[in-house]
């Protein structure tokens, strides 16, 4: 059972800041070096210097007394200013994707850790140190700056149209378009009838975390903390809620895959390493990046898998044989499981220890980074479906990290939670 509940938001105020454009983020695990030092340079008051604040360059483990301090600065000079009544948020994305236009309807909201986790359904490997980061913030800021994706299923879209009906004639309270073309919109909903029909709706419904397991896990070992102290919730907004955005996926999102790149794997061998996977796979050369797109494209219901080695300079198309699993392998455990952990002895201590994978989103990256000598080969994927997700979810087994990448992302610093705690 998911338990939603309405809460006082925070706000950038909008005659001290200017434009949304400038004050909002990527997510933290999104953000560049180099996008980073953009946003510092858009505004003294961008979300970056609380959520992925430059002391961390000094200290790897900081414990953020800037950005916390920062925080309750921004509040204090009315910089964020809170909401007069308890509300859910109403957050629409328009993007383009392949040609076709979508938009998806979501709604931010509190979520009671203390009773909804049992009805939290996970998908992904988390690591431990992304976890400690975001404590360590979590612990200065004593609050939310960032949103956790969520998603339900229901057919009827009942929130959806929920949704709709209150937004209805009114213009977006924030607009921003992002560096990736998807316009984002947010109107705040206070009606009481109107979230009580929201509350109703989702209560029944299962919610899967489709991106932020991180996030997740932090904020539960957070309110685990502050329990052991004593602390004890002062007001709705407090240690015992996550800010959230949920999302129905019967009304369609979109899921990108996140490709692989390999290094510093001594002796690699590509052509052995080609001439090894042969009892498990079929490889196929592509001449071309283009046309290994469209074969992973074709073969979208089967299980396929590009590689473009280094010291070969070709590309290879890798389509696993018959498998007698019920159900059709997801591309990316095939990958993890029996390529890198297999051949290329990349077990999960070694994904854990960060040592020899990385993950970029960028087809066309991938080939250039293989091609200056950073890497030694790229292995390409299709997406995984959220239906594929929150099948395997259910069976209460795990991807490999990174196994999905939803789009657009939530914007960070549309709204901020602060938590409400007697000491």
């Amino acid at each position: 059972m998911a338990f939603v509940y309405p809460f006082k938001g925070l706000r950038y105020n909008k005659e001290v800041v200017g434009s949304f454009d400038k004050v909002v983020t990527q997510p933290y695990d999104k953000t560049t070096p180099a996008m980073q030092e953009e946003y510092y340079r858009r505004s003294p008051y961008n979300v970056v210097r609380i959520t992925l604040n430059l002391e961390k360059r000094g200290d790897p483990e900081t414990p953020y007394p800037e950005a916390g301090a920062s925080f309750g600065q921004w509040i204090a000079d009315k910089v964020l200013i809170q909401d007069p009544r308890p509300a859910m948020y109403a957050y629409y994305q328009e993007y383009t994707i392949e040609g076709q236009p979508r938009i998806q309807k979501g709604f931010i909201t509190l979520l009671d850790l203390k009773n909804s986790e049992s009805g939290i359904v996970p998908h992904e490997h988390t690591l431990a140190a992304p976890k400690q980061d975001r404590l360590r913030l979590m612990r200065s800021i004593e609050g939310n700056e960032d949103l956790i994706y969520m998603l339900y299923s229901d057919e009827k879209l009942t929130v959806n149209r929920i949704l709709d009906d209150n937004i209805a004639g009114r213009p977006a309270e924030i607009e921003v378009t992002d560096e990736y073309g998807a316009t984002h919109r947010v109107w705040a909903i206070s009606d009481p009838e109107a979230l009580k029909r929201i509350q109703d709706a989702m209560c029944p419904r299962k919610l899967f975390i489709a991106d932020g397991h991180h996030r997740f896990e932090t904020s539960v070992n957070f309110m685990n903390e502050c329990r052991e102290k004593g602390w004890e919730p002062e007001g709705p907004e407090s240690f015992d809620m996550r800010m959230v955005t949920c999302f129905n996926s019967c009304d369609g999102v979109t899921i990108l895959p996140t490709h692989r790149l390999i290094r510093d794997i001594a002796g690699f061998d590509a052509a052995a390493f080609l001439r090894g996977i042969e009892a498990h796979f079929e490889v196929e050369p592509v001449p071309s990046a283009s046309l290994l797109w469209r074969r992973l494209k074709e073969g979208r219901d089967e299980t396929v898998i590009g590689f473009y080695p280094a010291s070969l300079g070709k590309f290879f198309l890798l389509k696993l044989k018959e498998t007698n699993e019920a159900d059709r392998p997801l591309d990316v455990r095939v990958l993890h499981s029996l390529i890198l952990e297999k051949f290329m002895g990349i077990d999960a201590s070694k994904l854990a220890a960060q040592s020899h994978l990385d993950y970029v989103r960028e087809r066309e990256l991938c080939i250039q980074l293989v091609d200056e000598g950073k890497y030694q080969a790229a292995f390409f994927l299709n997406p995984a479906t959220a239906e594929q997700m929150q099948r395997i979810s259910s069976r209460g087994e795990k991807m490999p990290q990174k196994s999905t990448d939803f789009f657009p992302k939530l914007l960070t610093g549309l709204v901020f939670m602060r938590m409400q705690i007697r000491k």
